[in-house]
């Protein structure tokens, strides 16, 4: 049906209204942020033998947790560790993974209550130090242990987990600090090459970094049931676990606490603008230039944990519901490049 001559004229209206808004609006061209690249270090002496090692590289844009971008690598860096007596050992920059130096002096261990600090000299000339960090004492993990939760009815296709638990005594001293790191060797499934190998292999898995605990609310108390580690069960085999309990000063204490809320941000219009976490390494001509990450001295108690495919598991139930949707196609150790094929030794 034709349109009335007051229909086309609201029409015509009607376009020279909307193309005269979008005629108004200019594109803009924000500037992008330009940042300096800043030293980031990260490490750890420990009262373990060593070797330690020392994580050196620059603040930028990378997509990978392994494999860094050569122009964020510190190569040529001159690295050393001294102790509250004097005693000083130089690091070598490994030459397979050039952004990590390693101490390997089997003479040169962590004591607990000694003092240490890190000096970094850069290519440039430019020299870094660390505030002293007196190593504290931590207590021994009592126990460690896991138990299976069952897969969330409310959210298809999660398999069950295995939450690690662990016990420890907090010492009747006020200001005792925690942090607790876990990984471990999973077991993952594939269909294997055309020859029938490689069908099942073991694949490293790390907890989170920054599960930190004052004694403040605690002191001289046990610390029961503490959930330092979750793992997805993806595959029927033996779960291998290592949790290590340190003990951390105040500083590292409230470092790694802002690390953890930086990470379990939810990324909502209300929280607040990541900043870049600084630490206690700064520069020697300059105390205000700081680096970004922490090297810490920490005493260290460590435990392991075998976690068997039938605990609380019921078997063919988990086959039937679980495997095809894990068990991948191709050579385990290709889909998994960090994947063994044999199970950890001597755990």
């Amino acid at each position: 049906m034709p349109l009335s001559v007051p229909s086309v004229i609201r029409f015509v209206k009607t376009l020279l209204l909307v193309g005269g808004m979008v005629a108004c609006v200019e594109p803009v061209n924000l500037p992008i942020r330009q940042v300096t690249p800043r030293l980031v270090v990260e490490g750890v002496i420990t009262n373990e033998a060593p070797p330690y090692s020392i994580k050196l590289s620059y603040s930028g844009q990378f997509t990978s947790r392994s494999d860094l971008p050569e122009n964020l690598v510190v190569n040529g860096a001159v690295v050393t560790i001294t102790d509250g007596a004097g005693r000083q050992v130089r690091l070598q920059q490994d030459p397979l993974t050039p952004s990590y130096y390693w101490m390997r002096d089997s003479t040169f261990r962590g004591q607990v209550g000694q003092t240490y600090t890190l000096r970094i000299q850069l290519p440039d000339g430019s020299i870094y130090v660390s505030n002293p960090e007196q190593m504290p004492a931590t207590p021994p993990i009592e126990q460690l242990y896991a138990r299976l939760q069952p897969a969330p009815a409310d959210i298809p296709n999660q398999p069950p987990r295995f939450k690690v638990f662990v016990d420890t005594n907090d010492p009747d001293t006020l200001g005792n600090y925690y942090r607790w790191s876990a990984y471990s060797y999973v077991p993952r499934w594939s269909t294997g090459d055309p020859y029938g190998c490689c069908t099942t292999c073991w694949v490293p898995d790390y907890g989170p970094l920054s599960d930190v605990q004052s004694d403040a609310l605690i002191n001289g108390r046990s610390i029961q049931g503490r959930n330092v580690y979750t793992i997805p069960v993806q595959a029927l085999g033996w779960q291998y676990v290592a949790v290590r309990q340190y003990a951390l000063t105040q500083p590292a204490y409230q470092y790694w606490t802002l690390f953890g809320q930086q990470l379990s941000r939810s990324g909502s219009l209300f929280d607040p603008q990541p900043a870049s976490i600084e630490g206690n390494v700064h520069r020697e001509d300059d105390p205000s230039t700081l680096a970004l990450g922490y090297f810490g001295a920490s005493a260290v108690s460590t435990k392991h944990l075998i976690i068997s495919p039938s605990d609380s598991l019921n078997v063919q139930q988990f086959v039937f519901q679980y495997e095809k949707q894990f068990r991948l196609t191709g050579n385990c150790l290709k889909i998994y490049p960090e994947g063994q094929l044999y199970e950890p030794s001597n755990w």
